[in-house]
């Protein structure tokens, strides 16, 4: 079987923003509810949760499969032309017959 390959159209700005600022009220959140609650296992909790979401962030940059649409669709093209082609399915052979 061959490789799969993910292709993550690159989001706009105003969807990063939105995106970011849910992650950060997620951790204000937490660790402000340890804090009204005096629970240092809640604000723990809100802080590693923190530090693993900006590790994942920072391993997402470096990976090399996010792309503008454009270069989606050339990558798209790349992956067709390198293929070989899809065996017909038994109902486009009969049509192709008839």
């Amino acid at each position: 079987m061959a490789d799969r390959e993910v292709i993550i159209i690159t989001e706009s700005v105003r969807q990063s923003w939105l995106r970011d600022a849910s992650s950060v009220a997620a951790f204000v959140a937490l660790i402000g509810i340890g804090v009204v609650l005096d629970s240092n296992a809640m604000q723990w909790t809100g802080a590693v949760l923190g530090f693993m979401t900006i590790i994942d962030r920072s391993v997402r940059l470096f990976r090399q499969n996010r792309f503008t649409i454009e270069q989606a669709r050339q990558r798209l093209d790349e992956i067709e032309a390198e293929s070989p082609p899809a065996p017909k399915s038994k109902k486009a052979r009969e049509s192709v017959r008839a």
